[in-house]
């Protein structure tokens, strides 16, 4: 089970209105930024470069249950946790997989960003640890490792340097800076799919506990 530290949830009504594109999928890379395609390990060492930001296309899914995101909205962001945004079971979600780990653990610093096909809006991205590990099941690609111990520094620190991920105001695309010397630097972007009216209802604010 997957503790986490109660913060405030923002229902996803209250960040984004509306989704108009049929079918998520990645469009272009820039900068170290590089597609890559399953079968792949994303243990630690299994897939390293120095050179390369790896960005696996998950596919689309529709969640089981609810799913949080802590980086969303315009602007640029680490891997605080609180706030997190809501998405709600039932939604129809493309997600994507980001990861960097640099050969034998030696300091490496890239950046790099992905777009999507027109119209497709990034809800938001995980960089905070606990979340990933929530969603490795139910987003991630069956034909990819993703770890099953729990590794703390796992997804965005401040240390050797400020791991961040800016989405620009039409949301159609996730710039990366990211840090990395021992242990490896991961993100899970998701966008909308599908419109989803009924899933955007202005709904109550809630409170995170315990995913498991």
């Amino acid at each position: 089970m997957i503790r986490l530290t109660t913060h405030t949830v923002v229902p996803l009504s209250a960040v984004l209105m509306f989704a108009d594109q049929a079918n998520g999928d990645v469009a272009a890379t820039a900068g170290a930024m590089t597609e890559i395609f399953a079968p792949v390990s994303f243990l630690e060492g299994d897939s390293e470069s120095s050179t390369t930001i790896a960005i696996l296309d998950e596919g689309t899914s529709v969640l089981p249950g609810d799913v949080f995101v802590n980086a969303f909205g315009v602007g640029t962001h680490d891997g605080s946790a609180p706030p997190y945004l809501l998405v709600p079971l039932g939604t129809r979600v493309h997600s994507c997989f980001v990861h960097f780990d640099p050969v034998g653990g030696s300091f490496a610093t890239l950046t790099g960003a992905v777009f999507f096909d027109p119209g497709e809006t990034i809800i938001g991205v995980q960089t905070h640890t606990p979340l990933l590990y929530a969603t490795d099941g139910p987003l991630g690609e069956p034909m990819a490792t993703y770890p099953d111990t729990f590794i703390e520094f796992r997804a965005f620190e401040t240390l050797p340097g400020t791991d961040t991920v800016t989405l620009p105001p039409d949301m159609g695309s996730a710039s990366f800076t990211l840090f990395a010397e021992l242990g490896v630097d991961e993100a899970r972007i998701l966008t909308f799919a599908v419109p989803e009216p009924s899933s955007l209802a202005p709904g109550p604010a809630r409170t995170l506990g315990n995913l498991g």
